[in-house]
């Protein structure tokens, strides 16, 4: 039974982000922006910049936290999850790298959006792989690509991850 603890608990997480995205989402359909605090705040505007999902925010069938098939390859509150985490590095400078990939991609031209979703597919890569290994997020790893990215254009940025994950020196790492 202590297997199932794990599954349990990223159940309620889901849920509860699930239930917040709504509530949010609520409150700023109903013009009561204004009331939230800061922290929600900024999860709203994150929610406006994909009001493409709204169709999932307003979904209460699926506000109970289980798995949620939200269509081929791509899930709406992953993305939203992991914006907000990625612009939560950004708010507290943490890693450095972050920012500096942010700062550099937006003096070549590209919009904070944008980047940010450039700096989402390297996390969900370098989070896959640790989970894959059952190994801790590696955050050596996620500073190395957010480096070696930033030198490269967008259509390059797989390639590079790619190359860094075929490495010998990744391969050393799960040993």
């Amino acid at each position: 039974m202590a297997s199932d603890a794990p599954k349990e608990a990223e159940m309620l997480q889901r849920k509860f982000f699930r239930q917040n995205v709504h509530r949010i989402w609520k409150m700023v359909t109903s013009g009561r922006q204004g009331e939230l605090s800061e922290k929600d705040g900024n999860l709203a505007e994150i929610l406006m910049e994909h009001e493409e999902y709204s169709d999932h925010f307003e979904n209460t069938d699926i506000l109970d936290g289980r798995e949620y098939e939200a269509g081929a390859k791509f899930n709406p509150f992953l993305h939203i999850s992991t914006h907000k985490m990625v612009e939560d590095q950004l708010s507290a400078n943490s890693p450095i790298e972050t920012t500096l990939f942010c700062e550099t991609m937006e003096d070549r031209g590209f919009s904070r959006h944008e980047v940010i979703h450039f700096i989402i597919m390297i996390m969900l890569h370098v989070m896959y792989a640790s989970a894959s290994a059952q190994r801790p997020f590696d955050a050596t790893r996620y500073k190395r690509l957010l480096i070696k990215c930033k030198e490269v254009e967008p259509s390059e940025m797989d390639k590079t991850i790619e190359a860094d994950f075929a490495s010998n020196e990744y391969k050393q790492d799960l040993h």
